[in-house]
């Protein structure tokens, strides 16, 4: 499928597919992933995007929630505008908790 975000065809998702390669992630997010040890899908996948943000989150850095998307779209091999709403509700809610068991 080609992606209505950048025109590239994104498909064959691995685990050791670099952090550049995903669908997404700019040279600046993948800089960001680096530093906090994420450097494949197969790292991202492992934790999940909601883990994956607060990482980058808590290096000190202030990610929008576009990141969360498109941390999500590139665990799915999808541009972060075409993860279904309902999914991009359940990352935020995921977030959300994660936050609160923090606070607790």
């Amino acid at each position: 499928m080609q992606c209505p975000g950048c025109g590239a065809v994104h498909h064959d998702l691995h685990d050791a597919m670099p952090v550049e390669a995903l669908p997404n992630l700019s040279e600046a997010i993948a800089g960001w992933l680096h530093a906090v040890g994420l450097h494949t899908w197969g790292d991202i996948s492992a934790i999940g995007a909601v883990d994956a943000y607060l990482r980058v989150e808590a290096q000190g850095l202030r990610p929008s929630l576009n990141l969360l998307y498109a941390l999500e779209g590139a665990l799915l091999g999808e541009h972060w505008l075409q993860v279904k709403r309902d999914r991009k509700l359940a990352v935020l809610t995921a977030l959300q908790a994660a936050r609160e068991m923090v606070q607790a």
